[in-house]
C-alpha cells in the first residue's frame, strides 16, 4: 500500500497522550501552532502593502488593463489589449482580475490581489504537500517558512502577473495527486487543477500531469492508470481548457492558433533560423540566476538535492523521485528557450521549499530548534516593523502616473491618447497609459506621424517625451500644454494663441489608487 512517503527517519508525533494543562509553552511545540502563525505574517507581508506603489508596464498594466475591460465591457470570453483581440494568453487571471476590480474596484489593489491571494494558498499548500511526504514532524513547517521567506516569490507575489497565480495551480495540482495515490478520488481534483494551469499558461500547464505520468511507474502504481477516477481527471485537465481553445479557433480560425503559439514557438530551439549553439550556453542561465538570488537557503537546497539523488539511486525511493522529477520537469523545459527570467521557473520554488527543509530538519535537534525559531520569529519580526517604517515601493511610470488621468480629461471615450516616444521600452509606457487613462492609446513611430494625425484629428491629446516636444513645438502654431512632468509632456493643439504659454505643471501623488 503507498502510503506517505518518509524523506526522514523521525517518527510522526501523533500518537495519543494524556492532555497537560495548556500553556504558551506547551502551545509553542504545537506544529499547529507555527502554521497559523506563519500564515498571518503571510497575510501581512503579503497584503499589507499591495495598495502601495504602482504597476510596470511589463505585465502587470496589461493583465490590469484586459481585466479592467473585461468587466467594462462584459466580453469575457475573449480577451481584448487596447481595443484589440489579443491571442497570446487564455483568460483565467484575466477572469481573476475582472472579479477582482468587480469586488474592490478599479485599482492597483483590486489588480495585485488575485496574485497574493494564490500566493498566500502557494505557501499554505507547500505545507500539506510537505506533510504527504514526509512524516517528520517539524519539516512542513520548515519548508512553509522558507517560502514565505524567498524574497523572489514573494516579489511577484505582489504583481499582477501570471508567475504565482500558476505556481499556485501546478503545486495544488500535485498535492492533489499525492493524496489521489491513497484515495483516486482525489485525481478530479488534480484534473481541474491541472485545467487551471492550462487556462493561466496554457499548454505549459501540463507539466504537472508530466510529471504524474513519470512518477507512476516509480511508485509502483501503473495499475491507477486504469482506474475510472485517473480517466476522469485527465479528462478534466485537458477537456476543460479545450472547451476554450475550440471556440477561439472557432470565432477566429487559424489566426488564434498562430498568434497564441507564436511566442512559444519563436522562443524554441531551432525555430527562424537559429542554431544549436546559440543555446548552449543558455543551458546553464538558471543556475546563474539561483546562484545570484536564492539566498540564504541555496547552501541547503543543494544538500537536500544532493541527498535525494543518492536516496533515489540506492532506495528507488518514490518521494525522493517526485521532487526530483518536478525539479528537472519544470527548469530543462525552460532552459532551453531561447528567452529565460527566473520568474519563469518559479513553479519549481515549492519544491525548492522541501528539498532545502530536509538538511535543516536533520541539523535541527530539539535545543537547537528552540533558538531557531526565536531567531527566525525574531528576524520576521523586525522585517515587517522596517517594511511598515519605511515602505520601499517604487513608482516606476510615476511620470505617466500623473499624465494619463490629465490626458484621459482631454480625450473623448471614442477617441485614442497619441503617445510618443523615443524612451526604451515603448510598449510598457504604452501599458501604462491605457491603465491609468482610461481609454485607449495609439502609439506613434515617428514625429511626423504625430503632427499627421493631428491634422486629421486637431483635437488628440498627445504624450510625448519633452525633449522633443521642444523641438518640434515651432512646427505648431498654437499649443495647450495640459501637464507635463522631468520627462513627458501632455498637450493638445489649440486654435487659441493665448493658450501657448499656459503650462499647468502636475505633482506626484502616491495615493492616486
Amino acid at each position: 500500500m503507498f502510503t506517505r512517503f518518509l524523506l526522514t527517519g523521525e517518527r510522526s508525533r501523533g500518537s495519543i497522550y494524556s492532555e497537560p494543562p495548556l500553556s504558551f509553552s506547551r502551545l509553542y511545540t504545537e506544529r499547529r501552532f507555527h502554521v497559523c502563525l506563519l500564515a498571518a505574517i503571510s497575510l501581512l507581508v503579503l497584503f499589507t502593502r499591495l495598495h502601495q506603489g504602482d504597476l510596470s508596464g511589463y505585465d502587470d498594466a496589461v493583465y490590469a488593463h484586459e481585466g479592467k475591460q473585461m468587466l467594462a465591457t462584459g466580453q469575457w470570453w475573449s480577451v481584448y489589449l487596447n481595443g484589440q483581440l489579443d491571442f497570446d494568453k487564455p483568460p483565467l487571471f484575466v477572469w481573476l482580475e475582472a472579479a477582482s476590480m468587480w469586488l474592490f474596484g478599479v485599482t492597483d489593489f483590486a489588480a495585485r490581489f488575485p496574485a497574493a491571494l494564490l500566493g498566500f494558498g502557494t505557501i499554505l499548500l507547500v505545507f500539506f504537500i510537505a506533510r504527504e511526504l514526509t512524516t517528520s514532524y517539524w519539516l512542513p513547517v520548515w519548508a512553509m517558512m522558507i517560502l514565505l521567506c524567498t524574497q523572489v516569490f514573494l516579489r511577484f507575489a505582489m504583481r499582477a502577473m501570471t508567475d504565482v497565480p500558476f505556481t499556485f495551480f501546478f503545486a495544488l495540482a500535485l498535492f492533489f495527486y499525492l493524496k489521489a495515490l491513497k484515495q483516486p478520488r482525489y485525481f478530479l481534483g488534480c484534473g481541474l487543477a491541472i485545467s487551471c494551469a492550462v487556462l493561466t499558461r496554457s499548454f505549459l500547464g501540463l507539466i504537472p500531469l508530466i510529471i504524474m505520468l513519470a512518477h507512476l511507474p516509480l511508485s509502483g502504481r501503473l495499475s491507477l492508470l486504469r482506474a475510472k477516477h485517473f480517466l476522469l481527471g485527465l479528462l478534466l485537465s485537458v477537456g476543460l481548457p479545450l472547451i476554450w481553445f475550440v471556440s477561439q479557433y472557432r470565432l477566429h480560425g487559424g489566426e488564434f492558433l498562430a498568434l497564441h503559439f507564436s511566442f512559444t514557438v519563436d522562443n524554441l530551439p531551432l525555430t527562424n533560423g537559429k542554431q544549436p549553439t546559440q543555446f548552449s550556453g543558455g543551458l546553464l542561465q538558471y543556475p546563474r540566476f539561483l546562484l545570484a538570488s536564492y539566498w540564504p537557503w541555496l547552501p541547503l537546497l543543494l544538500l537536500g538535492l544532493l541527498a535525494q539523488c543518492k536516496k533515489l539511486l540506492r532506495e528507488r525511493d518514490a518521494a525522493s523521485g517526485l521532487l526530483l522529477l518536478w525539479v528537472v520537469c519544470v527548469i530543462g523545459p525552460f532552459s532551453l528557450a531561447e528567452f529565460k527570467w527566473l520568474r519563469y521557473i518559479l513553479p519549481v520554488f515549492p519544491a525548492f521549499a522541501i528539498l532545502a527543509a530536509l538538511p535543516l530538519d536533520q541539523w535541527l535537534t530539539d535545543q537547537r530548534r528552540k533558538l531557531f525559531l526565536k531567531v527566525a520569529y525574531g528576524v520576521l519580526c523586525l522585517t515587517l516593523t522596517g517594511m511598515a517604517a519605511n515602505p520601499k515601493y517604487r513608482f516606476r511610470p510615476e511620470e505617466l502616473r500623473r499624465l494619463a488621468p490629465i490626458a484621459e480629461a482631454a480625450t473623448p471615450p471614442d477617441q485614442r491618447i497619441l503617445l510618443y516616444t523615443e524612451r526604451p521600452p515603448r510598449d510598457a509606457h504604452l501599458f501604462q497609459v491605457i491603465w491609468y487613462a482610461n481609454r485607449f492609446c495609439e502609439p506613434i513611430a515617428t514625429v511626423e506621424g504625430v503632427l499627421n494625425h493631428l491634422a486629421a484629428e486637431p483635437n488628440t491629446a498627445v504624450i510625448m517625451d519633452k525633449r522633443v516636444f521642444s523641438d518640434i513645438c515651432n512646427a505648431i502654431p498654437n499649443v495647450k500644454l495640459l501637464g507635463e512632468t522631468e520627462g513627458f509632456v501632455c498637450w493638445i493643439p489649440s486654435r487659441e494663441a493665448d493658450t501657448a504659454q499656459a503650462p499647468a505643471q502636475t505633482t506626484a501623488n502616491p495615493e492616486l489608487n
